[in-house]
């Protein structure tokens, strides 16, 4: 049961965001306090940001791939087309 009232609350806080009321007039209109419907936006919010997500990156054209074994770097004034950054600190240039 808790999953079901917990889906049902979830829906309510999207249809909040979606409706244009302030979330003091949108919870009364449904019956709850202002603090009852604050704690399952906050409640929403951490469910969100607790699973990571997965962003699918696509090219617009096809890029030609070199897989090299020596550390040979690209010419001094070369341009990466793609850098990916991490969190730490490390990075992935991919030159065409």
């Amino acid at each position: 049961m808790k999953t079901t009232k917990s889906a049902a609350m979830f829906a309510k806080v999207e249809a909040w965001k979606n409706s244009g009321e302030t979330a003091r007039e949108f919870a009364s209109s449904i019956g709850l306090s202002k603090s009852t419907f604050s704690y399952w936006v906050s409640k929403r919010r951490k469910s969100l940001s607790n699973h990571p997500s997965f962003v699918e990156l696509s090219p617009l054209v096809a890029p030609r791939v070199i897989i090299e074994t020596t550390s040979k770097h690209p010419e001094p004034d070369a341009q990466p087309q793609i850098v990916f950054t991490f969190p730490g600190g490390m990075c992935i240039k991919v030159y065409r």
